[in-house]
């Protein structure tokens, strides 16, 4: 069977469309490995570090940046890197804690190529980090931005600015969901809910000190539960407790969102009481906390606004209220009985 005959002009256009296409692909494929991106992982480091202000400015280090799939970048080695503080208030300044370095060993973030032939932009993110994966990815939504953020097998051992804001070390595993749709992108609008557990946690080791004076044993809370829903930027408490075998804790309330997010105000009531377990633990714990079933009380009952706080069933209510970088805790003793989530 003879194939028809491919008119002249066509074979010309054919070629043309040919000569076309690979133009636009070389010059892809020559951009693509020729992008200067080490200058743009150094304008990265450079403007942020510039932005850092303050005795407690962080720094930002990133090993290596390059190109992910065809249409992202991956920054591999990124350090975040907090100053050296003294090891005791009002100490010499010169006797310093080593700096505290959080790490993420890569991260990435790509445009997803399906969705633009369409006209949406749909940006795909994730991360190597903290000894787990974090992944996520958003898009614009009805003149909104839609946020989607899920966290899987994250250590918290190796959060070292957390552990550091805390002052003892933390230990667990953290997962959950984060699902935000925020109108004209900002904070401070926006509606979705938040999931998050932290699976055996626990605080202390026996051998680091609160305020560098009381090596506690170590604090062992159970599993952590969070749940919240956003509302206009409201976000309200729906579920914060843990029962563990040497502390229950909850707390309720509500934070209103803004930009930035460690601007957002707090307004909440928290509570938790340590167990017999743990305050009969060694001499150190019954000499702070009181030795189970004795009328003594603890050290820790001596100060003015834990016994303030203190209610007759051992729980220790508080007002947590101010920005979320710049908490205040205030004694509430009427809410120290109050029932933890789940429990009559």
């Amino acid at each position: 069977m003879q194939l028809p005959k491919v008119p002249a002009r066509w074979k010309k256009a054919l070629r043309i469309a040919g000569y076309v296409n690979f133009y636009f692909d070389a010059l892809f494929l020559f951009a693509y490995l020729t992008f200067p991106y080490e200058r743009v992982r150094d304008r990265i480091v450079d403007e942020f570090n510039a932005r850092q202000t303050g005795p407690d400015a962080l720094r930002l280090e990133i090993e290596s940046l390059g190109p992910y799939w065809f249409s992202g970048v991956q920054a591999k080695g990124i350090h975040l890197i907090s100053p050296p503080k003294p090891l005791v208030a009002g100490a010499d300044p010169s006797v310093v804690a080593p700096p505290s370095d959080l790490t993420i060993e890569s991260a990435h973030g790509r445009i997803a190529i399906l969705p633009m032939l369409i006209g949406s932009l749909r940006i795909v993110f994730g991360a190597t980090a903290f000894g787990g994966e974090i992944s996520g990815e958003t898009w614009e939504s009805d003149g909104a931005r839609r946020l989607e953020i899920e966290l899987d097998q994250l250590s918290l051992d190796k959060v070292s600015l957390l552990s550091d804001a805390v002052g003892l070390p933390l230990t667990g595993s953290v997962e959950g969901t984060l699902e935000l749709l925020l109108p004209e992108g900002k904070l401070a609008k926006a509606d979705g809910k938040v999931q998050m557990k932290i699976k055996g946690l626990a605080a202390g080791d026996g051998k680091a000190k609160i305020r560098d004076a009381i090596a506690l044993p170590k604090v062992e809370a159970g599993d952590l539960t969070l749940e919240g829903e956003s509302t206009s930027g409201q976000l309200k408490i729906t579920n914060f407790g843990a029962s563990g075998p040497d502390l229950e804790l909850s707390a309720d309330g509500s934070v209103r969102l803004r930009d930035p997010v460690t601007s957002s105000l707090l307004s909440l009531t928290a509570r938790f009481r340590f167990n017999e377990r743990y305050m009969g633990k060694n001499d150190t714990t019954r000499a702070l906390f009181g030795a189970p079933g004795s009328a003594v009380p603890g050290l820790f009952d001596l100060d003015p606004k834990a016994k303030k706080a203190k209610s007759a069933d051992g729980f220790y209510g508080w007002r947590v209220t101010g920005m979320l970088s710049t908490p205040a805790f205030m004694p509430h003793a009427s809410m120290g009985g109050a029932p933890l989530p789940g429990k009559p």
